[in-house]
């Protein structure tokens, strides 16, 4: 599992980064959980049930999974263990939104912690 910012798109890392931030701005820590997969790692969240798509833009760079500090600390990186009802996640995918990040706390199978770009539009 990659945390490494530095891994990202560059054109996604500067958000990614502003994400994080605005989280501290509004006291929410977090921690980052997953930046870059590579295809083997990919393969093997589907394998156990992390992912539900067979092309994660974390393959390219273009997603981040970020996890309210105090929810890592009590159940760790399994996001099936997190609290989905906690209000803080509203807040921390209002905060992706207003960036213009996709939040996949919004999806039908929701995956709260998840932000990534937005499709680029189509000229």
């Amino acid at each position: 599992m990659n945390r490494s910012l530095d891994d990202l798109d560059p054109r996604f890392r500067e958000v990614a980064m502003a994400l994080i931030a605005r989280c501290t701005e509004a006291e929410i820590p977090v921690r980052i959980i997953d930046t870059r997969r590579t295809a083997e790692e990919h393969a093997d969240n589907l394998r156990r049930g992390a992912s539900w798509t067979a092309h994660s833009k974390h393959l390219d760079g273009l997603a981040i999974d970020i996890c309210p500090y105090e929810s890592y600390v009590l159940h760790g990186a399994n996001k099936l263990d997190w609290n989905a009802d906690d209000p803080v996640w509203q807040e921390i995918g209002q905060i992706g939104e207003e960036l213009g990040l996709v939040w996949g706390g919004r999806w039908k199978q929701k995956d709260l912690g998840h932000f990534e770009m937005a499709a680029e539009a189509k000229a």
